[in-house]
């Protein structure tokens, strides 16, 4: 939206203009992006917390809650931390891939059209998670959802569980591969003309 607004203000020249480097505006718009991305995964893993005690807690003693604890099928701080990171680095994926998208952007009424794609690769590994168990997917369809650095986070919250933690490990170094390549492309994208040219046609 950044992006879409400054093309359709036609601020965007004038930014560009500056004595500034522009992989410092893009990695400043990323980093802005990623301290509100902290924010979101730091809320959500307290929230998430609450949550899980609801099933683990002392308050719901309970003989599921007990024979749960008994088998260690609790999260661990560890696991905490994991889940946060895998969470942060999936939302810093989407702002590097909107970056991109919003650069295609005539104006912030096109912007909705743009974004739709990476919307739909975000709700394919969640609707995926909650109807059925990744592991008796296919190969193909299974490392289809691997691909997408969306599916890590819904796919961590299963694997702390049973503390597997290298499969989270393995895909939080994966969500920072996409990351910097995305965040390459949005660089050169940045420093070239085509920041304030391009567009996707009407047939396209």
């Amino acid at each position: 939206m950044s992006i879409a607004t400054e093309k359709e203000n036609k601020t965007l020249e004038t930014l560009l203009s500056l004595p500034v480097d522009r992989k410092t505006i893009v990695s400043a718009k990323l980093v802005a992006g990623g301290l509100v991305a902290a924010l979101y995964a730091a809320v959500y893993m307290f929230g998430f917390r609450y949550y899980m005690q609801g099933f683990t807690g002392v308050q719901a003693a309970t003989v599921s809650t007990d024979a749960i604890q008994q088998l260690g099928l609790t999260f661990t701080p560890a696991g905490y931390a994991l889940l946060g990171t895998s969470l942060f680095f999936a939302i810093l994926c989407s702002l590097a891939i909107a970056m991109i998208l919003g650069a295609f952007a005539e104006d912030v009424k096109s912007l909705q059209s743009v974004i739709t794609p990476l919307m739909i690769l975000v709700t394919i590994p969640y609707f995926l998670t909650m109807f059925m168990d990744v592991n008796t997917l296919s190969p193909l369809t299974k490392w289809v959802v691997y691909a997408i650095p969306f599916s890590h986070p819904f796919l961590a919250s299963q694997n702390i569980v049973f503390q597997h933690y290298w499969p989270i490990i393995a895909g939080i170094i994966y969500q920072l591969v996409v990351f910097v390549v995305f965040v390459y492309i949005a660089g050169w994208i940045f420093s070239t003309d085509h920041i304030v040219t391009m567009k996707l046609g009407k047939k396209k």
